[in-house]
């Protein structure tokens, strides 16, 4: 009996109870059955050494009651892995075994051996012993023999899935997203790894079970076992015959090293299992399972399973299978298995074939099976809406889950049967009518649902608020009139304001309601003057002195004038004889020649500007107005020019130049009315620009000089020529010499 639920959709825990009896014998040789199956009567046997290696029988009933526990390790996308394990509480009932090791004999005849040797071992626990002698204690729990053993077990295993196909197998569901479908497989490939059944039971060894070796060579009498009628009667004999041979002093019968040892461990059929299935389409698929037993063939007391292998192709419904099971078995070999089920029950034949055998047939193996699953159901959703029927308040039609499967259709939040209008979102105030205008008239009633209106027009607006809705409003936006269908009339002069030039005064029909304010017959908005009666030819402005000019920017209204002098007459006010607008000094009289105005003596030399060659500076008449330079000054000019040099292609004046540039300053710092011209010059030789600059350079040198001894530097002035302005041939050294010079002239202004 096995019962497993889950606790969470990835852990189960369940609970188990079996009972299991499993007998083996192993490593018999064929000529020791064939002999014991004649009962030693075949003489072509006798008189030939034969050995027997590892001879074993084993026995053990027991019974398990467990705890399992599994849980999903991983569950990502297409791969999915999980792990569990039993944990056991195992109940011994019974218990024996016997084995033999270097197991050598050589026949007499049939009831005497000419050699007999090898290690042998048996026990049994006391249950059988108790059973023989019809003591077995029957108190044990559902009316089994009472335990004479217990033990711990333990199963481990893990199932490993691919799931290539991962996203066939989720839906959503209830409110719930990406959940699995449980009612499916999902794997197309599936294995699994399991060691069973790891543990085992210690029985206290009943009667004189014994562990013994044998070695003789002499004839022995094998009758000695025939009156041997129960399992106490066995030990009786053998003790005997290790007591003899002890008594005689020799070892052909002796005790083995565990003689002693009051109790055995009893191993259970530890094996290890694989299963790989395959899912090939649909319900169709195809398992391949390995058992193999893991317990080491020396171990002598032990239980275990016959090593096997199977294919099985399967058709597997959740109601209905059919099985078709391929399996090698060291026991039992080759077998050809079918099995069916329908519902819980299942029933098979392990081997079809002897269907199919000649001759007496004396048996079939067979097997049939109760098993009651909880199967997982797919919800059901009549109405595809991802809510389960017995959840959905609408079954046969689609909705959200929000509103338990019933549709919203308008999705308003308000369902359909509850919603006077379900095929427009509206507003619960109004039973899920919609009112887009938002003037809380529901648009089922409104005969303007996109504007927001008036209770008082079904809903229509009255922007303009004149008592007429906007729709039979010529002129929505302005509150107007009812004789004007809604339009104003501002200026209230009979013409309505969208006719009306000029709707904020009032006016005349024949101006397109526009006044005419000064009569004139020009409509104010078209009369420059509308508060002046004027003349068409003016845009309705006077001309009161008629020359033309409007009185509004004539100077002169009463006179006609010129329009060059805003309508005035021109006037010559210093009544030189020339008009103010021809004279140059319309207030000082001038002669016509200066335009008007008086000639000047600026530096009141008694030569008036226009003749004064010096106009700024006073200078004798007969030197046209210009101060004579004085004799004794030529000559300091002369020698401050003959006298300048510089270092060659530098502007470095030379020591023996400096005295007479010092007498010059002088001069130039006694007359501050006279300005000083410094002119650079150089030859031709060398580059052009560089003597442009050096020219440059050297007169600034001069200034530089004057400058640090007194001279006023605004009263020198700066030219330079480089080699453009030769006063000799550049072609001799002698015309070099004198290109390369700074003049000084003296300026007068």
């Amino acid at each position: 009996m096995n019962f497993n639920f889950h606790v969470t959709p990835k852990i189960s825990v369940g609970f188990l109870a079996k009972m299991r009896s499993i007998t083996n014998i192993d490593n018999v040789d064929p000529k020791l059955a064939f002999l014991a199956e004649r009962e030693l009567e075949y003489e072509d046997l006798w008189d030939i050494n034969l050995n027997e290696e590892l001879i074993n029988f084993n026995h053990m009933t027991w019974s398990e009651f467990g705890l399992n526990y599994g849980q999903v390790l991983t569950d990502a996308g297409q791969h999915f892995l999980k792990a569990g394990a039993n944990v056991k509480y195992l109940s011994g009932y019974a218990a024996a075994y016997m084995y033999s090791n270097n197991f050598e004999y050589n026949l007499y005849n049939d009831d005497t051996t000419r050699y007999l040797a090898g290690d042998f071992g048996y026990g049994y626990s006391q249950n059988i012993a108790d059973a023989s002698n019809n003591t077995l204690d029957q108190s044990g729990v559902f009316g089994l023999p009472k335990a004479s053993a217990k033990g711990i077990g333990v199963d481990l295993g893990v199932v490993y899935e691919w799931r290539p196909d991962f996203k066939d197998y989720k839906y959503d569901m209830d409110g719930e997203m990406n959940l699995w479908a449980r009612d499916q497989n999902k794997y197309k490939l599936r294995v699994g790894l399991s060691i069973t059944d790891i543990g085992g039971l210690s029985f206290q060894k009943a009667g004189i079970s014994r562990d013994f070796s044998v070695n003789t060579s002499n004839l022995f009498d094998l009758t000695i076992f025939d009156e041997v009628q129960s399992l106490e009667g066995f030990d009786t004999t053998i003790n005997g015959l290790i007591n003899q041979s002890s008594a005689l002093g020799n070892s052909e019968w002796t005790a083995g090293e565990r003689d002693t040892l009051s109790s055995f461990y009893m191993r259970t059929p530890t094996a290890f299992s694989f299963q790989i299935d395959y899912h090939i389409w649909k319900w169709f698929y195809v398992n391949s399972t390995g058992i193999f037993n893991i317990i080491s063939k020396n171990k002598d007391s032990k239980v275990k399973v016959a090593n096997q292998f199977s294919i099985t192709p399967s058709f597997d419904h959740a109601w209905f299978g059919i099985h078709l099971p391929f399996s090698v078995n060291d026991y039992s070999g080759f077998k050809a298995g079918l099995g069916a089920r329908l519902g819980p029950l299942t029933i098979g034949v392990t081997d079809y074939r002897f269907l199919f055998a000649s001759g007496n047939v004396r048996g079939a193996e067979f097997y049939a099976g109760v098993r009651v699953p909880i199967l997982y159901d797919a919800p059901n959703d009549l109405d595809g809406d991802k809510v389960s029927d017995k959840v959905d308040d609408c079954i046969d039609v689609p909705g959200p889950w929000t509103f338990k499967g019933c549709p919203d259709t308008d999705n308003d939040g308000i369902i359909d049967m509850k919603d006077d209008c379900p095929l427009d979102s509206g507003l619960v105030a109004f039973n899920g009518c919609p009112d887009r205008d938002n003037d809380s008239i529901p648009d089922r009633v409104d005969d303007c649902p996109d504007t927001p209106g008036l209770a008082k027009f079904n809903g229509c607006p009255d922007t303009d608020l004149d008592g007429i809705m906007d729709k039979e409003d010529d002129c929505p936006l302005d509150s107007g009139l009812v004789a004007f269908k809604g339009c104003p009339d501002t200026d209230l002069d009979g013409i309505m304001d969208k006719e009306d030039d000029c709707p904020l005064d009032s006016g005349l029909v024949e101006f397109n309601g526009c006044p005419d304010t000064d009569g004139d017959g020009i409509s104010d908005q078209e009369d420059a003057c509308p508060l002046v009666y004027g003349k068409k030819e003016f845009q309705g402005c006077p001309d009161t002195d008629g020359d033309g000019i409007i009185d509004g920017i004539d100077d002169c209204i009463e006179t006609p004038g010129p329009k060059e002098n805003n309508g005035c007459p021109w006037p010559d006010t210093d009544g030189d004889g020339l008009l103010d607008k021809d004279d140059a000094c319309p207030t000082i009289p001038g002669p016509k020649e200066n335009n008007g105005c008086p000639y000047m003596d600026t530096d009141e030399d008694g030569l008036l500007d226009k003749d004064d060659e010096c106009p700024n500076t006073p200078g004798p008449i007969e030197n046209n107005g210009c101060p004579v330079i004085e004799e004794e000054v030529v000559e300091v000019l002369q020698t401050a020019f003959d006298n300048l040099e510089f270092r060659t292609a530098k502007d470095i004046i030379l020591n023996e130049s400096k005295p007479s540039l010092e007498e010059l300053s002088n001069v130039l710092i006694e007359r501050p009315t006279w300005k000083l011209e410094i002119s650079g010059h150089t030859d031709n030789v060398g580059n052009e620009d560089k003597n442009m600059v050096l020219s440059k350079k050297r007169a600034e040198s001069v200034k530089r000089f004057l400058v640090d001894h007194g001279v006023d530097e605004t009263h020198l002035i700066i030219k330079f020529f480089g080699e453009t302005a030769p006063i000799a041939d550049n072609n001799t050294a002698e015309g070099r010499q004198k290109n390369r010079r700074v003049e000084m002239k003296i300026i007068f202004e």
